[in-house]
C-alpha cells in the first residue's frame, strides 16, 4: 500500500471514530485508546478529524475541566463520558496533553508536562513542560507568557488581533500558527504558518513564516534567521531542531521535555550545535541517543543530570 493511500486509509478511520463517539451509548473508549496509542500518527489523524467537524468546538466548551491535569505515563488511558459529553484526555508523545476550555487564569505545566488549552475564539495554546501562561480575563485574546514554551496557533482577526505578551516585548499576530520561548531574560521566536509583529511600532519586525528571532536579553538587538516552518512546534513530536545553538539553551530544553533537570557542567559553553535531537522515550533513553550527537555524555548529579565533554574528564 503506498504512504498515500495508508494516510487517506488512517485519516477515514479516524472519521469514522469521531462519527462514532457522538453516541451517547458509544462504550468503545478503551479501544479507541488502543488504536490512539498504536501509532503517533492516529493521534494526528484524530485531532484533524475533530478539528474539521464543528461539533467539536461544543464539546469543549460544555465539558467540564478534568479532575487532574497530570496523567501517568504508563496508565491506562480512558475517554470518561458525563451528561453525554467527552472529557477528553489524549495522549502525546513525550508527554501528555489535556484539552481543556479556558478563559482566564493562570496555567501551569510541570517539567514533562504537555498541555493544550482551546480559548473561546477557536485559537489554541499547546504548552510544553516548565511553562506558565496567564490568561487575561477581560481580554482572552490577550496572553502573558510568563516562562517557558508554547505553541500559539491563533483564529485570526484583523478587528482583535492576539496579543502574546513576553516580559515587556509583545508579539502579536496576522493569522499564525508561531512558538515562543521565554528562558530568563531571552526570547526565541519562531513562525509556522502566517506572520507576527515583533513589538509593533516604529521598530517593529515582521516575521513571516519560515522565519524566526533571536533575543538575548531586553536591551540586547534581535537576531534573524531562517527555519524550517514545518518543524516549529516540533517539539510536540518529540523532534529539536538547532542552528548554532549553545549546549546550554539545549540543556534547558532537554529539561522541559524529559522533565528531569539537566544541567550544563564546566567546559560546555563555548560548545555549539546544528542539527535535530529526537526526545522520544524515557529520560535515559534520550541522553544516550543524543550525547554522541552533542559530543557530552549524561551523569546523574543530585536530583539532576549534568552535561560534560565526552572527550574531557567529569569537572
Amino acid at each position: 500500500m503506498s504512504t498515500q493511500a495508508q494516510g487517506v486509509n488512517i485519516s477515514e478511520e479516524a472519521r469514522r471514530w469521531v462519527i462514532a463517539t457522538r453516541d451517547p451509548s458509544f462504550d468503545g473508549w478503551d479501544r479507541l485508546s488502543e488504536w490512539l496509542e498504536r501509532d503517533p500518527a492516529h493521534l494526528a489523524a484524530y485531532e484533524a478529524a475533530l478539528d474539521a467537524d464543528e461539533w467539536a468546538a461544543q464539546l469543549l466548551a460544555d465539558a467540564p475541566p478534568p479532575a487532574s491535569n497530570v496523567i501517568p505515563l504508563r496508565a491506562r488511558r480512558r475517554w470518561f463520558l458525563g451528561a453525554g459529553i467527552a472529557a477528553s484526555l489524549l495522549a502525546a508523545v513525550g508527554g501528555w496533553i489535556v484539552f481543556q476550555r479556558l478563559d482566564s487564569g493562570e496555567i501551569v505545566t510541570a517539567p514533562g508536562e504537555r498541555r493544550t488549552v482551546q480559548l473561546a475564539d477557536g485559537s489554541r495554546i499547546v504548552l510544553n513542560g516548565a511553562t506558565v501562561v496567564k490568561l487575561d480575563s477581560d481580554d482572552p485574546r490577550h496572553v502573558e507568557l510568563a516562562s517557558g514554551e508554547a505553541l500559539f496557533d491563533v483564529r485570526h482577526d484583523s478587528s482583535h488581533p492576539f496579543v502574546v505578551m513576553a516580559g515587556s516585548t509583545r508579539l502579536v499576530d496576522a493569522g499564525t500558527v508561531f512558538n515562543v520561548i521565554r528562558d530568563g531574560a531571552s526570547l526565541d521566536l519562531a513562525v509556522g504558518h502566517g506572520a507576527v509583529i515583533f513589538e509593533p511600532g516604529p521598530r517593529e519586525i515582521r516575521l513571516n513564516a519560515g522565519e524566526a528571532l533571536h533575543r538575548s536579553s531586553p536591551q540586547a538587538a534581535p537576531v534573524l534567521r531562517r527555519t524550517n516552518p514545518q518543524a516549529v512546534g516540533g517539539w510536540q513530536a518529540g523532534q529539536l531542531q538547532y542552528e548554532n545553538a549553545s549546549l546550554d539553551q539545549i540543556a534547558r530544553d532537554l529539561g522541559r521535555n524529559t522533565g528531569l533537570e539537566v544541567r550544563a557542567g564546566d567546559g560546555i559553553e563555548r560548545m555549539r550545535f546544528t542539527g535535530t535531537l529526537t526526545v522520544t522515550g524515557a529520560p535515559e533513553e534520550v541522553f544516550a541517543r543524543v550525547g554522541p550527537l552533542l559530543g557530552v555524555t549524561f551523569a546523574p548529579e543530585g536530583a539532576a543530570w549534568k552535561m560534560m565533554p565526552a572527550n574531557g574528564s567529569r569537572p
